[in-house]
């Protein structure tokens, strides 16, 4: 079964760490609970320049994330609240300590991404929290005791460079994993950051990338180490293809690291026998 919150904060982490110090499994105070994801601003950098969803993060954000495989609930809600109050409570105590001001409450914000919220889960929602401000397709936003709540649609999100992370790691429409794909395949920074990982999670829709890339001519600049990682090498070599990872690597390193003799165990007298008749 795939681990879908650590791929899910490597991937997050590519996309806001410049701006964003991304810290995993939080825990509050002595309270045998954990938040998925902490960002905290790196105040001594310049203004982040995210168009998307992270245009909306604030100073201190707490994220709680649901894997595709995982249905939402509105209870979620209450959890991440108690969870996010908790944490705010002691980063404003660590400031303290240090002599530093508190942040001004709307600075900080909770926010709940699942794959996809339905009417029902958004209807009961509204109920607990008031009104919900829709931000856009498959983002809404509410205020909550002087802080932002955002709950976060992922397979709704438009498709760009801000919403990757979410849908890379969503169980989306063909269709959606065929944009993902396209956008991904457009710019090379984005090839390196995230091919693999479509590769490796949406096999499919990646083919069809690749032989969109081949008709135009363009080399794809893949980097499957990260998804390796995490996912393992033999589910990897499982969706991507064993041909294709050798291309990627490259005949010329393979034969480098299988080495001579090894591979000269592996012949059959056959081979053998084909071998020393070329070689002569």
């Amino acid at each position: 079964m795939k681990q879908w919150h650590p791929i899910f904060a490597q991937l997050l982490r590519t996309a806001v760490e410049a701006y964003y110090e991304v810290q995993t499994t939080v825990p509050v105070g002595d309270v045998p609970r954990e938040a998925d994801l902490l960002l905290l601003r790196r105040t001594a950098h310049a203004t982040p320049p995210f168009r998307g969803i992270w245009r909306h993060l604030t100073t201190w954000n707490v994220l709680e994330f649901k894997g595709p495989a995982v249905s939402s609930r509105p209870g979620d809600i209450e959890l991440l609240i108690e969870l996010g109050l908790g944490i705010d409570r002691r980063l404003h105590e660590e400031r303290s300590k240090q002599g530093q001001r508190g942040l001004d409450l709307e600075e900080v914000s909770f926010w709940y991404l699942a794959n996809h919220l339905g009417r029902r889960f958004l209807r009961d929602a509204e109920r607990k929290l008031g009104q919900l401000e829709p931000l856009g397709a498959g983002l809404w936003r509410c205020g909550l005791l002087g802080r932002l709540l955002f709950l976060v649609s992922s397979i709704d999100l438009p498709v760009e460079e801000d919403s990757l992370p979410l849908h890379v790691v969503g169980k989306e429409p063909a269709a959606t994993e065929r944009e993902v794909a396209r956008v991904v395949l457009e710019q090379p920074g984005l090839q390196h950051l995230y091919g693999g990982w479509l590769a490796s999670l949406h096999s499919t829709a990646w083919k069809e990338v690749e032989r969109m890339a081949r008709t135009a001519g363009k080399k794809l600049k893949l980097d499957l180490r990260p998804a390796i990682e995490y996912l393992g090498l033999d589910q990897v070599i499982e969706q991507v293809g064993l041909d294709r990872v050798i291309e990627e690597v490259g005949d010329k390193e393979v034969a480098k690291r299988i080495g001579l003799e090894r591979w000269l165990a592996t012949l059959s007298p056959a081979d053998r026998r084909e071998l020393k008749r070329r070689l002569q």
